[in-house]
């Protein structure tokens, strides 16, 4: 599997499990809620708090970096 594809299934993952929490909490919140813009919410908050990926060449290869919005840390991934 190349590092690209690697690094967006780590993405799609973390995008996933994010996306679910948030739609729960908030339908959970507020309960009278339209299910489009409970959705249009969720996915707007998750976009926010995903990761972005970088793919960083190094000299013993490639390796994927994730750096979240609110956070300076940077997390590698081999």
């Amino acid at each position: 599997m190349s590092t690209s594809n690697k690094a967006g299934l780590y993405v799609f993952l973390i995008f996933t499990v994010v996306y679910i929490i948030v739609r729960f909490s908030l339908q959970s919140i507020f309960e009278d809620i339209n299910p489009l813009v409970l959705a249009v919410c969720s996915a707007i908050i998750t976009i926010i708090l995903t990761p972005q990926r970088r793919i960083v060449k190094k000299q013993f290869g490639e390796e994927i970096q994730l750096k979240w919005y609110f956070s300076k840390k940077v997390f590698t991934l081999k």
